[in-house]
């Protein structure tokens, strides 16, 4: 387990299957996946057993301090050459302003960095999700750019910010 101040990340389990397959398919959270198909529970199984056989990639499951599961992390596309790789959050609706998401995040942000050695972490993020972008400039991140146009839904076209952190401002974020 890895711990933050009020969170635990921790690896998935077997019985953790049911509880992602339903956040990955509820309503209020299918529109900031980058894949907007409902999942099935083959389908969330050959995920989990992939995820596990590919060590470039680290799914975890963010608990609070009463061990209830809220969401999960990721750590995707692991470069140990140039040290780097995409992270990403997704939480339960339901503890959503609850601070958990700015825990889990620093705990992921602090284990890329000083556990994995990496370099640099980027995010992909829509830019309608104003929410999400606002947090991740609050922990540090810049905006390394943007992908115009590049995602299809809801019968539009929607932006997608690339924003990203290098090991140094992770390190003064810290001292400060």
């Amino acid at each position: 387990m890895i711990c933050g101040e009020n969170i635990v990340l921790r690896a998935v389990e077997d019985r953790d299957l049911e509880l992602l397959r339903k956040w990955r398919n509820h309503p209020d959270l299918m529109p900031y996946h980058f894949c907007p198909l409902p999942v099935t529970e083959m389908g969330q199984r050959r995920w989990y057993e992939k995820q596990c056989s590919d060590t470039r990639n680290v799914v975890l499951i963010v608990a609070n301090k009463e061990q209830v599961a809220v969401g999960y992390t990721l750590i995707k596309e692991i470069d140990h050459k140039n040290r780097l790789a995409e992270i990403g959050i997704h939480l339960d609706p339901a503890f959503h302003g609850k601070g958990y998401g700015k825990d889990a995040f620093l705990t992921l942000m602090r284990y890329c960095f000083h556990e994995l050695n990496l370099h640099r972490i980027f995010l992909l993020v829509f830019a309608f999700n104003e929410r999400a972008i606002h947090l991740y400039q609050r922990l540090g991140f810049k905006e390394d750019g943007r992908m115009r146009e590049a995602y299809f839904s809801q019968n539009r076209y929607h932006d997608v910010v690339v924003m990203s952190m290098l090991e140094n401002e992770f390190v003064a974020i810290q001292s400060d």
